[in-house]
Order: C-alpha cells, then sequence, then structure tokens
C-alpha cells in the first residue's frame, strides 16, 4: 500500500481550504448583490435631482455666486442648454439679500443636482401626508421619475388663494418642518451691503443704532414710548417696495431686468436674537398684512408685564411666565403665516392660546379681514411711494430697559401661484377653478411656482393632472450627495458638501 508524504497531504488540504474559501467569496458577494437590489427594490433607492423645480428646498442643475457686494452666498439653476462653463442667462441673476445685480463669470462651475435617498416602502404602512416630499412616476412619461411637494389628498377639493393651499375651502397649515424648508429669505443683517448709496433695510429711530451684525439700543426710552426699528422694503431702484414673490434661485431668467416677482407676499418670518438689559425691558414685534395687525410682546424675566400676543389690539395669546433671560441671548421666531400667529423662544412656543381658534401646534389662528376691490388693487401694486399701499408691515420696538439684538432675519413664505394652461384656460385648482381629488389620486406642486410643471399644469397625455397611487415611488427622506458648494468653496463639481447633508420636509 502507497501512502502519499505528509506534505502533500497539506499541500491538498490547503487547496481544498482555497477554493472553499473562494467559493464562500463569490458567495457572499452575489448574496449582497441580491440583498442590493432586493433593498432598492422595495426599501431605499438613490435618485438625483434634475431640474430647479423644488428649488431652494432641493438643487437641480446649478451654480453658485456669492455677491460681490454683501458676501451673501445664493445659488441659480442653470438649464441644459447653458453654454459650456456657465448657464443660461437672459439677464444678470439679483442677490436676494441685498439686490445687487451680479455678473456671472464664464467659466463658472456647474453642480449637478442634490442626490437624495427615497424611501420606497413607506406608504405600504402609512398613507401619504400633505407636505411630503414625494418621488413617482410622471403620469404624462411613466418612465420619467418626478419630484414634487404633495398638497392634495383623495376626496379633497384644492383651490390655490393668495399664494396659500386652501383644502375645501379652509386653509391648509404647513407643519413646522415643511414651514422651516419653505421659508425664503427676504433680508440678513450678518450680510451688509457696502456700496455707496445703498439703504440700510431696517431704520434705525429713537435711539436705535448699528452694532456690529445686529442693533442695540443702549439707552431706554420713557416708560410711556416705545424705540422702534422698522423695516423698509426696496426694488432694484431702490425704491419703496412690496415684498414679492422674488425666487433667487430663478435669476437672471427673466427680459425685465427689473423684474423681481409678480407677486405681493404677506406671510412673513422674523428671527433675531435678543438680550434683555433689564428686568424692565421689553421687546415689542408688531406686523401688519393687509387689515389685519399683530403684536407679539416678550417681557424680561423679573418684569411686572406679560408675554402675550395681540391680534388686532385683542389678546389671543399669554406665556405663563416672562420668556426673556436678562443678560442672555435667546433666539426669537415670530412669524404670521398660513392665517397662524407664531412665537418661538429658543424653539420653543411659549405662548398659551387664550381667545382664538389653535392650531394642533399650538399657535394662534385667525381668519383675515375682508378686502373690498379697489383695496385688494391698491395693495397689490408692487411698487409704491404711497404707506397706505404697503401690504405688510414689520417693525421691532423696545420700551422699559436696554435691548440688544444680535441680528435680523426676515423671510417671506412660498407663493404658489396661479398658472395658466398652454390652451389659456385657468391652471388646475387655480383661484376661482377649484379641483377635485379623487380616490387614490394626489394632487403635487413645487417648491420653485414659478418654475415647476406639476399638477396646476398637465394636460397633454393626462385626463386627469393628479398622481396614481399606483404611480407613487416613496417618500424624499435624506440628501446624502449634496452639490459641492459655496459653504466650504470646494472648487470640484464632483465632491459632496457635507454641511448639505439633511433630512428633507
Amino acid at each position: 500500500m502507497v501512502t502519499k508524504p505528509k506534505e502533500d497531504l497539506q499541500k491538498a488540504h490547503r487547496r481544498r481550504k482555497n477554493r472553499e474559501s473562494l467559493l464562500e467569496t463569490l458567495e457572499s458577494i452575489i448574496v449582497a448583490f441580491v440583498l442590493a437590489f432586493i433593498f432598492r427594490a422595495f426599501v431605499v433607492e438613490a435618485f438625483v435631482i434634475p431640474t430647479g423645480s423644488m428649488g431652494p428646498t432641493l438643487y437641480g442643475r446649478h451654480a453658485e455666486l456669492e455677491c460681490t457686494d454683501c458676501g451673501f452666498q445664493f445659488s441659480i439653476g442653470a438649464d441644459e442648454s447653458g453654454r459650456r462653463g456657465g448657464p443660461a442667462l437672459s439677464t444678470p441673476p439679483v442677490c436676494p439679500n441685498c439686490l445687487r445685480p451680479q455678473r456671472v463669470p464664464p467659466r463658472v462651475p456647474l453642480y449637478s443636482g442634490d442626490r437624495i435617498l427615497v424611501l420606497k416602502f413607506l406608504y405600504d404602512f402609512q398613507e401619504p401626508r400633505r407636505w411630503d416630499v414625494i418621488v413617482f412616476r410622471n403620469p404624462n412619461d411613466p418612465a420619467q421619475n418626478y419630484i414634487k411637494r404633495l398638497v392634495g389628498l383623495p376626496g379633497e377639493t384644492v383651490e390655490l388663494v393668495g399664494g396659500n393651499v386652501t383644502i375645501n375651502g379652509v386653509i391648509a397649515r404647513k407643519t413646522d418642518a415643511a414651514q422651516e424648508s419653505l421659508w425664503m429669505l427676504v433680508h440678513d443683517t450678518r450680510r451688509r451691503a457696502t456700496r455707496r448709496g445703498w439703504k440700510p433695510r431696517w431704520q434705525t429711530l429713537d435711539g436705535w443704532e448699528q452694532h456690529e451684525l445686529g442693533y442695540v439700543l443702549a439707552k431706554a426710552p420713557p416708560r410711556d414710548r416705545t424705540a422702534w426699528l422698522a423695516y423698509a422694503h426696496r426694488d432694484l431702484h431702490d425704491r419703496p417696495s412690496n415684498i414679492v414673490d422674488y425666487y433667487a434661485y430663478n435669476g437672471g431668467n427673466r427680459r425685465e431686468e427689473t423684474w423681481l416677482g409678480d407677486y405681493v407676499c404677506t406671510d412673513v418670518g422674523l428671527k433675531t436674537e435678543v438680550t434683555a438689559g433689564g428686568a424692565e425691558s421689553v421687546c415689542i414685534i408688531e406686523m401688519r398684512a393687509y387689515k389685519d395687525r399683530f403684536r407679539f410682546e416678550l417681557t424680561a424675566e423679573g418684569g411686572k408685564e406679560p408675554t402675550q400676543i395681540l391680534l388686532n389690539d385683542k389678546v389671543v395669546a399669554k406665556a405663563a411666565r416672562p420668556v426673556l433671560p436678562v443678560g442672555r441671548p435667546v433666539e426669537v421666531r415670530v412669524a404670521n403665516v398660513d392665517h397662524k400667529l407664531m412665537l418661538l423662544v429658543d424653539g420653543d412656543r411659549v405662548a398659551n392660546v387664550t381667545s382664538a381658534d389653535m392650531t394642533p401646534e399650538g399657535d394662534a389662528a385667525y381668519e383675515p379681514k375682508k378686502l373690498s376691490g379697489a383695496e385688494r388693487r391698491r395693495f397689490h401694486e408692487t411698487h409704491t411711494d404711497d404707506p397706505r399701499a404697503m401690504a405688510a408691515e414689520v417693525r421691532l420696538g423696545a420700551r422699559g430697559g436696554p435691548l440688544s439684538l444680535e441680528y435680523l432675519r426676515l423671510d417671506r413664505d412660498v407663493y404658489y401661484i396661479n398658472e395658466r394652461l398652454r390652451n389659456g384656460e385657468p391652471g388646475h385648482a387655480t383661484e376661482g377653478n377649484p379641483f377635485k381629488v379623487n380616490g387614490d389620486e394626489f394632487f403635487v406642486c413645487g417648491d420653485n411656482s414659478p418654475k415647476s410643471f406639476d399638477s396646476r399644469l398637465w394636460l397633454e397625455k393626462v385626463d386627469r393632472p393628479v398622481v396614481p397611487r399606483r404611480n407613487l415611488v416613496g417618500k424624499a427622506f435624506f440628501v446624502y450627495w449634496p452639490a459641492a458648494g459655496s459653504r466650504w468653496h470646494i472648487p470640484l463639481p464632483l465632491l459632496p458638501d457635507p454641511t448639505g447633508w439633511r433630512l428633507v420636509h
């Protein structure tokens, strides 16, 4: 009997182990691929945003600019017809902060759209919700994926009135998360213009002085007086103007160089950082939208006056205690948006609604006063020297003690435009032309209303301008690969901008 040497047996054993290891590796790779395909098909899939219809919530193909005056950084959409090395623009884009027209360098880098992750299984377990950002197969071309914001649910009647979404005749109020995504900059004092002749947007009165990026009232006015700091909006030619629906992302794509929007906006929010100088200090923020007046009174700890919200001189919400600590800054956000009044201090609602309707989030809701035809025409003039024609006013005051403001940022809400179809008829769900959504249908709009082809305008290959349930792909939930960008000044378009990783709301 012949036996193999011991070393031959060891070599054979090693070869067998190597073959087994290789087979296990191949098996693991195959399993990984199968799981990846299953994961992509049923759980999460990645998509790239090709256009600017959801800007600035989600960026499509775009260029990034830094204002040559105030230094504010913003993006402008670039369509596929853009020349090599730069976007196609008919007029110069305009800085949304200081309204300085910008020169686009001929070789400005172009960035691809945001890359997002989409939850594909979510709607198998829960119904789609209003304000979700959804991905779906385009009803006009099912081979193409679209992304929009869901505004109308099955069985509802949708109508866009005054830039707002109404459902069955009642205004639809946004969730906090959606609202935060839909605020659009009007002005931020943290970026000051330096050009000759530029007028600061906040008019200093009664002792207020500019201090670094904000304002300070070092000496308190008499107790029976309020020292005011008033916002004055202006247009490209430095004329008094109403706040309008300007989308900087679309800048430079209109023939008229003076164009900064067509529709007057009265839904605005003010954010600031307030430091009370003494126990008697009171911070007052007043707003007006058409004929309705709103007043937010924030008092300092140790003071005797209440923190409260007033609607047309009537108290509608009151806090249990003062909300401004003496000598320590707090972030304050007030807003008139979707026919509700918001007051947040360091991100928390501090006032309890007393004598008005209340939203689920705890804000005071109201019905605006009716406007006559003449009043509507007067208020809707975009450029006017007549203070009575200003549709919105914002001012901030102090009394009782010193007050300092680290900065002031004013935003406007998204404005959904009443577009017309290509045949000249009113668009779907536009004002005066409400649209009824049937079962298993959804009505969608883009955040970039002037540049969004959505349910308002669909007509060509579909019987109804809706997204059928069967066309739903899933809910967008995370930007995992933002375009490279302005925050870190990364000059390479293929690199992601880590500061842009964010949830989609």
